[in-house]
């Protein structure tokens, strides 16, 4: 990196994670045999000018309080519950798309509070809560593994306001696991806590 060796491979993996950020990395081999790298990278861009686009798929997210109205301006209060719809379509009303992973990165200023929802009996307001496949919950985001119809399935969870600020917030996306042609991302934008 820069001109310096940052590591040598010995035939157990090799892992380099720190301080590579922006830098220009040369990798070098010799010998017989193969060599396989890979560079993985996450996060949200630093300006939100992210494309956003329908492709077979079309995935929006809503918010709303507790009690089922809806929030239309990104700005909460702190310890505000807020109940978010993630709904799924087929463009195509007659196909359907397995393997959709319905992915939602949360900005930094919210948490999410308990991913049952029906543990929270304000939220008896839902009725077209969508089934899933599989639902991975981490602390920075949740994903819904389905399949897509023509008809909108709608997905909720449950997340709180936790720290005051203005944070960025990425697109809610759509992705068919097997064929990236398939996909969907919408609703980057910014999120206020006061």
């Amino acid at each position: 990196m820069n001109g310096k060796e940052i590591g040598s491979f010995s035939g157990t993996d090799l892992v380099i994670s720190e301080g590579i950020s922006n830098q220009v990395i040369n990798l070098q081999a010799s010998g017989s045999g193969s060599l396989y790298y890979f560079w993985e990278m996450e996060g949200i861009p630093m300006n939100m000018a992210d494309k956003q686009e329908d492709s077979y798929l079309k995935v929006r997210k809503t918010f709303y309080d507790r009690f089922g109205h809806e929030v239309t301006g990104k700005a909460f209060l702190q310890n505000d519950l807020i109940v978010v719809k993630l709904s799924l379509q087929a463009l195509d009303f007659n196909a359907s798309v397995e393997n959709v992973a319905v992915a939602d990165i949360l900005p930094a200023g919210l948490e999410i509070e308990n991913p049952r929802i029906g543990a929270i009996p304000e939220l008896a307001w839902i009725k077209d809560a969508s089934g899933y496949d599989y639902l991975d919950v981490r602390d920075d985001r949740i994903t819904f593994f389905t399949t897509a119809t023509g008809t909108s399935k709608n997905y909720y969870y449950v997340v709180r306001a936790v720290s005051k600020g203005l944070f960025n917030m990425g697109p809610v996306s759509a992705d068919a696991m097997y064929n990236g042609e398939y996909h969907s991302y919408w609703g980057a934008g910014t999120v206020m806590v006061k």
